[in-house]
């Protein structure tokens, strides 16, 4: 199992992000053979595919059977590693990994086996931009607590957890020995001030770093018009992450650091077309059961693509609450649509771009 079979995986399941995905091939291929210093951060707009990723990274190990001992993985929110008495509870990681392990082995696995699957498991933390030392300008005690308590298992060292196991057909409770350092972290965030934080930097130019600009031919006015060209992953430096607020201790643990990109037009009418959980998928399978045919025509898709881009604030998911506001009245009585042709012994619900247009607003150019 190399890199390259394990992004081929990745990109089958999240489209549109091939860097971040050699990428985070590379990291799980160096986690399940032992290699230290593969933990990775993400960041990236809603949408843009961070979730959708950590849930691939852990059917990539299901569906692997050599991978069995690397399937534990747990998934939660940084900010929820907090108490209700404020303090920061690591152990919520580990009672998760735990709860996934006993699941899958049965609640009388062996302290020994529980080892062995909590230290080769994969920890999926969600927005950790939430966890900044700083939110809207005052100091964030709480984002600052979980950075330095994170700090320590992302380092690697070694935990004790009290559990119950089974031994000699007695329960026991037993302390089980948990090196950190064997584990994956995925890290991800919007972090979305970063994007205006770095491009008005870069726009001063007082660093350095200057903007990149080009000139395209603008058909209406018939003369060329001016483009600025800009991308937080070509500027974005490490300071401008500790100016966000993000501990630099915190950001030395990740050997990677990935910016997801917004989506484009192409890249969103082929999720529409082809991702298992597109909506038009989903419609097409509510249709049928009322013995409906849903077609959409090409230049129609180019249209939804087109303004599931133009919000990139949330990205692919803009694809559905595009999709739902041109098929809301359909899909509730589509027999007294009046766009239903009888086709042999079905129903077909074609729709092209003119049956569209009037549930969207123009979309600036």
């Amino acid at each position: 199992m190399l890199p390259v079979d394990i992004f081929a995986y990745l990109s089958r399941k999240v489209m549109g992000q091939d860097e971040v995905l050699r990428q985070v091939a590379v990291s799980v291929y160096k986690h399940i053979h032992g290699i230290k210093w593969s933990n990775i951060l993400l960041i990236g707009n809603s949408g843009t595919g961070k979730t959708t990723l950590m849930n691939a990274v852990g059917q990539f190990y299901r569906d692997h059977a050599d991978l069995d001992r690397y399937q534990a993985m747990c998934v939660m929110n940084a900010n929820t590693l907090v108490d209700e008495a404020g303090e920061v509870n690591l152990h919520r990681i580990f009672k998760d990994i735990e709860a996934g392990v006993r699941n899958r082995l049965g609640t009388d696995v062996t302290a020994e086996a529980l080892k062995a699957h909590i230290e080769n498991a994969t920890v999926c933390l969600d927005e950790i931009d939430k966890i900044s030392a700083q939110i809207s300008g005052r100091t964030n005690v709480t984002g600052i607590s979980i950075q330095q308590a994170l700090l320590t298992i992302l380092e690697g060292e070694t935990l004790s957890i009290e559990t119950s196991v089974v031994r000699e057909g007695k329960t026991r409770r037993v302390r089980v020995p948990i090196d950190t350092g064997r584990m994956l972290f995925i890290c991800g965030g919007a972090f979305e001030d970063l994007y205006s934080q770095v491009y008005a930097l870069t726009e001063e130019g007082k660093d350095g770093r200057k903007l990149k600009e080009t000139y395209i031919w603008d058909e209406a006015r018939e003369r060329p018009e001016r483009k600025i060209i800009f991308s937080l992953k070509d500027y974005m430096r490490l300071d401008d992450l500790f100016e966000y607020g993000m501990v630099p201790q915190f950001i030395s643990r990740f050997s990677a650091i990935s910016v997801l990109e917004n989506l484009e037009r192409d890249v969103l009418k082929h999720i529409l077309l082809n991702a298992a959980d597109s909506p038009y998928t989903g419609a097409k399978q509510y249709f049928e059961t009322l013995g409906i045919d849903l077609e959409i025509s090409d230049d129609a898709l180019e249209l939804i693509a087109i303004h599931a881009e133009a919000n990139t604030r949330i990205g692919a998911r803009a694809l559905r609450e595009v999709f739902n506001r041109i098929t809301a009245d359909l899909q509730f009585d589509p027999f007294g649509s009046g766009k239903l042709i009888k086709k042999e012994n079905k129903w077909l619900l074609a729709l092209d771009k003119s049956d569209i247009e009037g549930y969207l607003a123009p979309v600036a150019a």
